[in-house]
């Protein structure tokens, strides 16, 4: 007996011709669905496509591992039921090529491929985390040490009111947390 659909879950299995989101809750079944979704789609005696010729993109590693897991087994079962399927054959060779991946992977392949359109170095790479810190604490240090310089009234009693007497920690963690929430806004506009 094979698995018991919601009516929107059905939607997203069947849905064809268009880029579809899907966004439940944890648990709700987002993967199975997907993965239904795609084994329909790689076996529609109609209109076959190729797993390799789907963008399909989670946020986590974890979450795209186990989706291209789900997604090869999938096909293995499929071609138990029917190892004369060449279309299938050829489905099992081609998920290993499959854009399976985070948003993070995916704009960053984008952005590999086409680095001369938007006039980057070729080389360039993402920086690890320990990097970052590292980044924002220097330019944040820049920044105060400039403020300092310039003795303008407004920073100072800032400063005086927020900050320590011996060091500006509590200002820059301040500082850090505005910025950290700025950025969970469009555009930078919290």
């Amino acid at each position: 007996m094979g698995v018991k659909w919601t009516k929107q879950q059905q939607q997203v299995i069947d849905l064809r011709d268009r880029n579809i989101l899907v966004s439940a809750a944890a648990g709700s079944g987002k993967t199975a669905v997907l993965v239904e979704r795609i084994i329909t789609m790689l076996t529609d005696e109609e209109h076959p496509v190729n797993v390799d010729e789907l963008l399909i993109v989670t946020f986590t590693e974890a979450a795209a591992g186990e989706m291209k897991e789900r997604i090869r087994g999938a096909i293995e079962k499929a071609l138990e039921e029917n190892p004369e399927n060449e279309h299938l054959k050829r489905q099992a060779t081609l998920i290993h090529n499959a854009q399976i991946t985070t948003i993070h992977s995916f704009c960053l392949s984008v952005i590999r491929d086409h680095f001369h359109v938007i006039d980057i170095d070729p080389g360039f790479r993402t920086a690890e985390e320990g990097e970052l810190k590292l980044l924002r604490h220097d330019v944040l240090d820049e920044l105060l040490e400039e403020k300092y310089a310039q003795k303008e009234e407004r920073f100072l009693r800032f400063s005086n009111a927020y900050g320590g007497r011996r060091n500006d920690k509590k200002l820059e963690e301040m500082i850090e947390k505005a910025y950290d929430y700025s950025r969970s806004y469009p555009d930078g506009e919290g």
